[in-house]
């Protein structure tokens, strides 16, 4: 819209400067004035014309002449050996802190895992240790991930 009123601004300025300049012969400078401005009138909607063809055909193209969306065009993504439910996920909640001689050590505390874990428990990395509170019973988080589990 404002391209076309900016083109019939310039038309017509164009015009009325050419008739200002001009003597006092009005009949054949009309004449050619409005002869102008009616070429240029013409040309404006003729380019008019070519822009809206362009623009209707690249935003009504054919359903079928359309690409697929990128994302059902990728290929299957190849399934791991082992799913979510079947990993070894040692509870967050279970960690906790032990205190030995070497100082504060991160364990997994052995009642905690064994009502909490969805797999069996590895025998051999339950380690039994007495403190003045009594006896304390833990997997270590080295010898889980040694068996397979993410701890």
């Amino acid at each position: 819209m404002t391209r076309q009123f900016i083109a019939a601004l310039l038309s017509l300025s164009i015009g009325f400067s050419a008739m200002a300049t001009a003597p006092a012969r009005a009949d054949e400078d009309v004449v050619k004035v409005i002869a102008g401005l009616a070429l240029l009138g013409i040309l404006a909607n003729a380019a008019k014309d070519n822009k809206r063809e362009v623009a209707t055909q690249r935003a009504h193209k054919p359903y079928r002449a359309q690409r697929a969306h990128p994302r059902h065009a990728q290929k299957a993504k190849p399934r791991r050996a082992k799913s979510n439910r079947a990993r070894k996920v040692a509870p967050r909640r279970c960690l906790r802190e032990q205190w030995t001689h070497n100082g504060v050590r991160d364990v997994y505390g052995a009642g905690c895992m064994k009502n909490n874990a969805r797999h069996a428990l590895p025998r051999n990395c339950k380690r039994v240790v007495e403190t003045r509170n009594g006896v304390r019973r833990f997997y270590t988080p080295n010898c889980l991930r040694k068996h397979g589990w993410k701890a």
